[in-house]
């Protein structure tokens, strides 16, 4: 009997992550890679303060109602794989996001292996990346973009001062295991936590708002 449960409840699992997957592969997305890589690189080399700036005013004339406004932004922290940074985000939703991401001091760790594609476009300092696999790592530099696979996993390094936007697609809860771990299990800092599931929890909400308003339901 233990068998035959465990049996189905592996079918079911199964039928979920193929439906999921269909889901991920059929749907339409409001962003694409080479349109936030493009707009993060025309903005490279700039003071990267002015960059996130015109960013987010680019942003929210192209995608309006998706960025969030003003007041909801914030810099939160992020811990995870070893490494420390601090993140912005700027959209999100169950199947994508846009958020700015960077260190003021050097930092290096694991990358993560997630159910959704990463890319990374520098706007000011250096990252370097080392594959799974391989015995060499690579650097890359401003207005560079570097893609995170579905499943991949590599080794990460940012010099202080280093700067980017990033964009995800895939099934983004699956990324907050990895994302807040280190901060429930190691730092403790539950008052980090909590601003992170907080500001995912509006972009969701503004997301929700704004599909109902293009219904027409408001």
């Amino acid at each position: 009997r233990t068998l035959l449960r465990l049996a189905a409840a592996l079918a079911v699992l199964a039928v979920l992550v193929q439906g999921l997957r269909v889901w991920l592969s059929s749907k339409s997305y409001i962003f694409s890679r080479h349109q936030i890589a493009g707009l993060a690189k025309e903005h490279s080399g700039l003071d990267y303060e002015v960059a996130f700036s015109k960013i987010i005013i680019e942003l929210r004339k192209k995608y309006p109602g998706h960025i969030l406004p003003d007041e909801d932004l914030q810099w939160v922290f992020v811990n995870a794989g070893g490494w420390m940074g601090s993140m912005c985000l700027l959209h999100a939703s169950l199947t994508e996001y846009v958020l700015l991401f960077g260190t003021a001091m050097d930092t290096s760790g694991h990358s993560g292996r997630y159910w959704a594609e990463i890319s990374d476009t520098i706007l000011a300092g250096t990252f370097r990346q080392w594959k799974e696999g391989t015995t060499k790592s690579e650097i890359f530099y401003p207005g560079d973009t570097i893609v995170h696979e579905v499943g991949e996993a590599t080794a990460v390094q940012w010099s202080a001062g280093t700067w980017m936007v990033e964009y995800g697609r895939g099934f983004i809860p699956s990324t907050l295991g990895f994302v807040l771990s280190d901060t429930f299990f190691s730092t403790q800092d539950f008052i980090t936590f909590f601003y992170t599931i907080r500001v995912y929890s509006k972009t969701l909400l503004l997301e929700t708002q704004t599909f109902l308003s293009e219904l027409g339901v408001f």
